[in-house]
């Protein structure tokens, strides 16, 4: 294998995402023990360890609003030309820090990582660390509370306005996951975007790294990267780094014979880039996935695979969700044949990403857009929220050759002048982040009487489409294509609510219909069951017990009937 190298030029940009800290870095672990919850219905502080979801907390089962998570911690001293910075790896929902108490930032978001510079508010010694979180949803959270019409009935509110109550999963409120103390030179490595663009007819990839740089510093400074990309050592330009500014490098390079990653064989390549003695690694997959008329082509294979919709929760931990979690969901959704899903409304864990990864899944990125109604997709404010969660996850993901299509929402009001108007201008905004994945959105409105030609819904703009169907699958499917019968579709949801127990022929009919008719209609790409398992929710219409009954396998992972159906329904050729 060789690289042709070429330098390009320096873009000042703003990005933010860590992979894996090598070298002189120094990380302290502020997870584990050692904290104290506090919530408003009983005052009093709990020892908790983080990461820590309270609504698995006795009594906090249901709860909604503020709480506050405390502890110390030891600092090791940061000598002349260092910085420290607090990492969270995800707060639900929106989280607010101080440190010895100073102010020193606060996020919005649930799903994402957010660092906060604490160099001055850091001291020797003992520390105090207080993070004030609110998971409470409103109109213009992201999930917002939803007030998108019923399919077939135009404008109908969804939301709070016809008792529907909040999105239907958990606001699973908590320091939610990982915590860190990050002591690095002032000049440090934000991020790495790596884009692997294969060419198939000359067994070349073109290789274009790009690097993300901070310099935290109130001096300018030069500095030189390198690093290895796919077992080659490389060196990049030197680059101006203004002071308290961001700066990009990018480095471009030709891979012969690339071992391509696919679900039959998912090659990873590692790659990492240094400042000196500190730096940045991540793993990335050279494969190509593109759409050529109503065909979804990965490495240039067609692809006919399903899959399905997972909650990120566990019965004990909630959202806090450990490597060994994730491994145990996601292999026994693999050995049940599911391959490609729009896993979940919003950002997944980077543990479930590297399974897929390693596995051979593909999947759908969403950023949050559950059921959003037309006044809300018009309000600024609200789109820049979602822009701003949307560009968070993308750049926790852009290296996952997994990801194969970012999702610009679920379930909006698409049939509007303003669903159809947001579809587009986030697009363009997606494909300004990242231009090598494809664009889609979950539709349920694809039936509505209001959509009388393609151009009346805003699937117009998705590069395959999705829709979410339950029941009269065949005829629903058809209307689908006969709107955009240039495009491919996949059934980002299907699925029977009900049967308690282990033994469901209900859901097994219903799945087996949904199956037959899309195996039969050869512009169909595949489909994926909402849901994998049960799961918890607050949402109008679920049982006593806070239990969604979805699932191929029950809350506390028990196999039903359904699941040993779905692996014979689900089994295909892999591209």
């Amino acid at each position: 294998m060789k690289f042709n190298r070429i330098a390009l030029g320096v873009a000042v940009l703003i990005w933010g995402s860590l992979f894996s800290l090598h070298a002189l870095t120094t990380t302290v672990d502020l997870g584990g023990a050692g904290w104290t919850f506090r919530g408003t219905l009983d005052g009093a502080k709990h020892d908790v360890t983080v990461p820590h979801c309270w609504p698995v907390m006795p009594g906090y089962e249901h709860y909604i609003g503020d709480a506050v998570y405390e502890r110390n911690f030891e600092a090791p001293s940061i000598r002349s030309g260092r910085i420290a910075r607090l990492r969270f790896d995800a707060v639900y929902y929106k989280a607010h820090v101080w440190l010895n108490g100073k102010d020193v930032g606060s996020h919005e978001g649930g799903y994402t990582s957010f660092e906060l510079d604490v160099t001055e508010s850091l001291k020797v010694g003992t520390n105090h660390l207080v993070v004030e979180v609110d998971n409470t949803p409103t109109l213009t959270t992201i999930p917002a509370i939803a007030t998108a019409g019923h399919s077939g009935q135009g404008a109908t509110p969804y939301g709070t306005l016809n008792g529907e109550g909040i999105f239907g999963w958990m606001p699973y409120g908590g320091i939610v996951r990982p915590v860190s103390l990050i002591v690095t030179n002032k000049v440090y490595l934000k991020n790495i975007k790596i884009d692997a663009k294969p060419d198939l007819q000359r067994d070349i990839a073109k290789i274009t790294v790009h690097a993300f740089l901070r310099n935290s510093g109130n001096e300018d400074a030069t500095v030189t990267l390198s690093g290895s990309i796919a077992g080659l050592e490389i060196l990049l330009p030197r680059v101006k780094a203004s002071k308290n500014s961001e700066a990009q490098i990018s480095w471009t390079g030709t891979l012969v014979r690339p071992h391509l990653w696919s679900t039959r064989d998912p090659h990873l390549y590692d790659a990492s880039l240094s400042i000196g003695d500190e730096g940045l690694e991540t793993r990335f997959g050279v494969r190509e996935i593109r759409v050529q008329g109503t065909e979804l082509l990965l490495n240039g294979n067609p692809v006919h695979l399903f899959g399905a919709n997972r909650v990120s929760e566990d019965p004990v931990a909630g959202l806090s969700e450990s490597k060994a979690i994730v491994t145990r969901d996601l292999s026994d959704m693999l050995a049940d044949n599911m391959r490609m899903m729009r896993i979940a409304h919003y950002p997944q864990a980077q543990e479930l990403l590297d399974f897929a990864d390693e596995h051979g899944m593909l999947i759908i990125a969403e950023a949050g857009n559950w059921n959003l109604g037309a006044w809300q997709m018009a309000d600024p404010a609200l789109r820049t929220v979602w822009q701003s969660q949307m560009r968070e996850m993308m750049e926790e993901d852009w290296n996952h050759p997994s990801v194969i299509a970012w999702s610009v929402g679920n379930e909006y009001e698409s049939a509007t002048p303003e669903g159809i108007a947001w579809t587009r201008d986030m697009r363009s905004y997606t494909l300004g982040l990242d231009s090598t994945r494809l664009i889609t959105f979950a539709s349920r409105f694809t039936g509505d009487p209001n959509v009388k030609t393609g151009n009346d819904e805003a699937s117009q703009y998705s590069d395959f489409v999705s829709v979410n169907i339950y029941g009269d699958y065949g005829k629903r499917l058809d209307r689908v294509h006969a709107l955009w019968p240039d495009k491919p579709v996949f059934m980002t949801e299907f699925g029977h609510m009900g049967e308690p127990g282990l033994h469901d022929p209900e859901r097994i009919a219903d799945i087996t219909e949904a199956v037959t008719a899309m195996k039969a209609r050869p512009w169909m790409i595949g489909g994926a069951l909402w849901t994998w398992a049960d799961y918890r929710s607050l949402h109008h219409g679920t049982p006593p017990d806070g239990i969604r009954r979805w699932g191929t396998v029950n809350f506390n992972r028990e196999h039903r009937d359904s699941w040993k159906v779905v692996q014979g329904l689900f089994a295909t050729e892999l591209p």
